[in-house]
């Protein structure tokens, strides 16, 4: 299944570029924001070797501002989250986001899952508990109150909601244009408005760009690479299915979260993701 390989490796893209913004030092969330969202669009233009420049309508231009506005918000909060909380609590929180989709994709495209996914979700909510397992010792429910607790772990929570909302307007766009073609456009139009809002920020950031320069490039690079593999990937199979799979991001921050950043807790992480990834197949799978 082709669509299965694809939404895997972009995972692991979102899983390198979310320990690269991590890894972004001395900058204030709004400038990292428009930093990151310009260093794609060089790599990006990569994806015009497999797709041509269709000819778009007005009703891809409204798809596209949607999703910026609501792809922004999120994009915010993801950064307000990775800076309060490790990669292995907070990241994880993103295999919600087949949950979400069982009813933003049925209101926004009309696709849902078979019994056998909605098992999976219960599995994923299962998993999450096993993130904070070490606070069982204060009561039964307490490891799912510290998703509530954790202001990082919470924000990627929302985080999660809003792109069970972006991958369907990706969807949509995408139908109306191809893969390569939205997400140029997509990170242009995003591009063009964060630097419109925070031109003196980055121009006052400048010596901190240079500073952070690779884990800059090492975010537009696999940022990239996600984001036309899951286009790719959306052409093939519906959205609840390539975004279950891209959820191995998951497993894949765990582990970075421990080799790069030498974050604590890496077994139970390990645990909770792992089940949470089985809950992720099974939506997969049904």
């Amino acid at each position: 299944m082709l669509w299965a390989a694809l939404s895997i490796l972009s995972g692991f893209g979102d899983a390198v570029s979310f320990a690269s913004i991590k890894k972004i030092k001395n900058m204030d969330a709004f400038t990292k924001l428009a930093a990151i969202n310009l260093i794609m669009l060089p790599f990006l233009l990569l994806g015009f070797i497999f797709y041509d420049i269709p000819e778009a309508t007005f009703n891809f231009y409204i798809v596209i501002a949607l999703n910026v506005a609501v792809f922004l918000t999120a994009q915010f909060v993801m950064i307000k989250s990775l800076e309060l909380s490790d990669l292995s609590m907070s990241v994880p929180m993103l295999s919600f986001t087949p949950i979400f989709l069982f009813f933003t994709s049925y209101v926004l495209v009309g696709e849902a899952p078979n019994f056998l996914g909605y098992i999976g979700v219960v599995i994923i909510v299962f998993g999450s508990y096993f993130l904070n397992i070490k606070s069982v010792t204060y009561g039964y429910l307490e490891p799912l109150k510290m998703i509530f607790r954790d202001k990082g772990v919470f924000y990627m929570l929302i985080v999660a909601f809003l792109f069970s909302i972006t991958a369907n307007l990706a969807k949509i766009g995408i139908g109306l244009s191809n893969p390569a073609y939205f997400m140029f456009t997509h990170y242009l139009f995003t591009s063009i408005l964060l630097t419109i809002l925070f031109f003196r920020r980055l121009m006052g950031s400048i010596k901190s760009i240079n500073k952070n320069f690779k884990p800059f490039i090492t975010f537009g690079i696999a940022a990239a690479f996600s984001e036309i593999l899951a286009g790719a990937a959306f052409k093939l199979a519906i959205v609840p299915y390539v975004i279950s799979l891209k959820r191995t991001s998951v497993v894949f921050s765990v582990i970075l979260g421990f080799l790069l950043f030498k974050e604590k807790n890496f077994k139970e992480a390990m645990i909770g993701s792992v089940t949470m990834f089985i809950g992720v197949v099974l939506i997969t799978l049904s």
